[in-house]
């Protein structure tokens, strides 16, 4: 027989990153998630621990699951990538006594959330000269940095997602050229992910200035003059990264951007020559400019695209 998804009482969804897992229910009743609570993942040995943690702690039995997981997405075995968790789809779902468990790449589900985010939801950095529908692509520097894009179109549109990531960083001026030299020594290839990261300043910070301290420092600090070119720096590679998957993706609808590091620092990065880096595209500046560039402040985007995510599954058959 055939289950309806949509009327069923009860969701898990969870947002499975390096750092931080936040769990909560998808209800039929309602469009915004709820019982959200945010587990640290230091705490648990597995996907499977902090999941029955949550589930343990709430009153209701949910009968399906959705996971977005900072890992790529390729079969029922998953491995992260930052932390060293893996599982098997299908034993997780018995795990957790589940009916039926979906798994997608963490930025796949904020993709889904791309085409509802507006209002308070977001912040702009800087002024578009134009602001139209049409294709919206995220970037979310955290533990690592996360890529996808909303692609507009008929039946309200489809997410696309991959390992953006991991394209390699490009050297706008000789500057840069110096800093990801540097990188390049130790790592071997310099990825976006390699700066673009709570690991990546740490290592940015490094190449530049030849001393070690903790993103936290590094992103807080606002008198130590190394630190604040480290931010600088920090953000002219994200307005060169930026640029290049609005141009990629035809962005019209906007860049977005996610992740724990920028919205907890918003006005730092107004304060930034990001979004001039951005549209600094020589014969293709206007194209750029016409193009906005939003932070989302809306805190569990993630989440948030599950539910969408979930509104779109077809029925089960049993």
């Amino acid at each position: 027989m055939s289950r309806d998804l949509h009327t069923d009482n009860v969701w898990l969804i969870a947002d499975i990153g390096a750092t931080n897992t936040r769990c909560a229910l998808r209800l039929a009743s309602s469009a915004r998630p709820a019982n959200l609570k945010r587990f640290a993942n230091a705490d648990f040995g597995s996907a499977n621990e902090v999941l029955q943690k949550y589930l343990a702690s709430i009153d209701s039995k949910p009968t399906y699951g959705a996971l977005a997981i900072a890992a790529p997405i390729d079969g029922d075995d998953v491995r992260m990538i930052n932390r060293d968790w893996s599982f098997n789809r299908l034993q997780l779902a018995g795990q957790l006594e589940l009916e039926r468990l979906e798994v997608i790449n963490d930025f796949h589900a904020v993709a889904w959330s791309l085409p509802g985010i507006g209002g308070r939801d977001r912040t702009e950095i800087g002024k578009a000269s134009a602001y139209r529908d049409g294709n919206r692509a995220v970037l979310g520097p955290g533990s690592g940095l996360g890529v996808a894009a909303w692609i507009a179109g008929g039946d309200g549109g489809l997410p696309m997602t991959g390992e953006g990531g991991h394209v390699t960083l490009p050297a706008r001026n000789e500057q840069e050229a110096v800093i990801i030299a540097r990188l390049r020594e130790r790592y071997g290839h310099c990825s976006a992910e390699r700066v673009l990261s709570g690991p990546g300043i740490i290592a940015l910070h490094g190449a530049m200035h030849g001393e070690i301290k903790t993103s936290r420092e590094i992103t807080s600090s606002t008198v130590d003059p190394s630190c604040r070119a480290t931010m600088q720096q920090f953000y002219h590679f994200l307005g060169s990264v930026a640029a290049d998957l609005a141009m990629t993706t035809g962005a019209y609808g906007g860049l977005y951007i996610a992740g724990g590091i920028v919205p907890a620092h918003i006005e730092q990065i107004k304060a930034s020559a990001f979004r001039e880096r951005f549209t600094d595209k020589n014969r293709y500046a206007d194209y750029m400019r016409a193009i906005p560039t939003y932070v989302i402040t809306d805190p569990t985007p993630g989440l948030t695209g599950l539910a969408e995510f979930i509104s779109r599954l077809a029925p089960a058959t049993h």
